[in-house]
């Protein structure tokens, strides 16, 4: 099976006899899990002899509380991935409108629809235009924005994420909006569209835990809608036991604590901007993205491969609609990893 994403560190320790490789292929929190999030997952084991809690009552009124939304109005799943293909179980669009590039699972969770794409374009810095409101037309049932956008990094700017709302409105479709990186942002609140969640009810947020509280192994995501249907059906588009004791353990304990979210956004852009200069430096392209993570280019496009035989793992961006050969991504480490991979990287150019 050829896998399309990044993170895979099983397959790089089988090439290479059990080793682990630094990995800048995922965009995780690089600073860790918080300790009170350790430590609920710990408390946890004692409760695993139970089956979790299959409409996530705690859990639902911890995050309605920080979120400041009804907890009927949430949705948990294994992970946000989870929630993307029960949604589309449950929406079922027939013409679909997605940016490209963009986060691969949207084409994925829509087999049995036609899709259209919205191709960004270098020119532009890949960054999503006005043009986007020309292809929001009658037919399309659905249009899927990834905010800030994987791989770009880059966020919409809010007054036309407002029209993109009020086209979508405008012919009835459905808006999913996956903010999963929108944590990492330092204008966070900026770029929501939560506060317009009680206007439309074919608004949709797509949020994970995954990133921020750097919990990939325990997988848990959720959404946000205002329509009570939707959610239930999202409940019955799948098996009722789909987020573990631990997973809502550590998501309770998440949203308790204050201030780790502004805190790891701050810590993030100053790693950020130092790995945007020095790969500058080395006159590579980089792209202005926001987020945990960066999309630039490079001549050589078998750098991945040859970083890989460094102990370097970073995403080859190849495989993403409406990019090629040489487009790669790389996520924000501690300065030490960022270190590491610039010496990989200067000895290879």
């Amino acid at each position: 099976m050829h896998l399309i994403h990044g993170g895979d560190i099983y397959g790089y320790a089988e090439r290479h006899g059990g080793a682990l490789p630094l990995d800048l292929s995922a965009n995780i929190n690089p600073f860790g899990i918080p300790q009170a999030v350790r430590q609920a997952m710990h408390d946890a084991l004692d409760h695993c002899d139970r089956y979790p809690d299959p409409l996530c009552r705690a859990l639902s009124q911890a995050v309605g509380e920080v979120e400041q939304v009804p907890p009927s109005w949430l949705f948990f799943g294994n992970g946000a991935a989870d929630v993307l293909f029960r949604l589309s179980a449950v929406i079922k669009p027939r013409k679909a409108l997605l940016t490209a590039p963009t986060f691969a699972e949207y084409e994925q969770s829509l087999p049995d629809c036609k899709i259209c794409y919205h191709y960004l374009t270098e020119a532009e810095g890949f960054a999503v235009t006005p043009r986007i409101l020309q292809d929001i037309k009658h037919g399309i049932d659905a249009v899927y924005l990834c905010n800030p956008n994987n791989p770009t990094g880059l966020t919409l700017s809010p007054t036309l994420l407002r029209e993109i709302y009020g086209a979508c409105v405008s012919i009835g479709a459905y808006l999913v909006v996956d903010e999963c990186f929108n944590d990492f942002l330092m204008d966070a609140a900026v770029h929501t569209v939560k506060h317009l969640l009680p206007c439309y009810p074919k608004l949709i947020i797509l949020r994970a835990f995954t990133k921020m509280y750097a919990i990939p192994g325990v997988r848990l995501g959720y959404c946000m809608c205002a329509d009570p249907a939707c959610i239930e059906a999202l409940r019955q588009a799948g098996q009722p036991w789909n987020v573990s004791v631990i997973a809502q353990a550590c998501g309770v304990a998440a949203v308790g604590l204050q201030g780790f979210a502004q805190q790891t956004a701050q810590r993030v852009a100053e790693e950020r901007g130092f790995l945007v200069q020095a790969l500058r430096r080395r006159r590579i392209t980089v792209f202005d993205g926001q987020a945990n993570f960066l999309l630039w280019k490079a001549q050589d496009t078998a750098l991945h491969q040859k970083l890989e035989g460094k102990g370097v793992l970073i995403r080859d961006c190849s495989n993403y609609r409406g990019l090629a050969p040489g487009f790669y991504r790389t996520a924000v480490k501690q300065r030490e990893d960022s270190l590491r991979f610039l010496r990989a990287l200067d000895d290879i150019l």
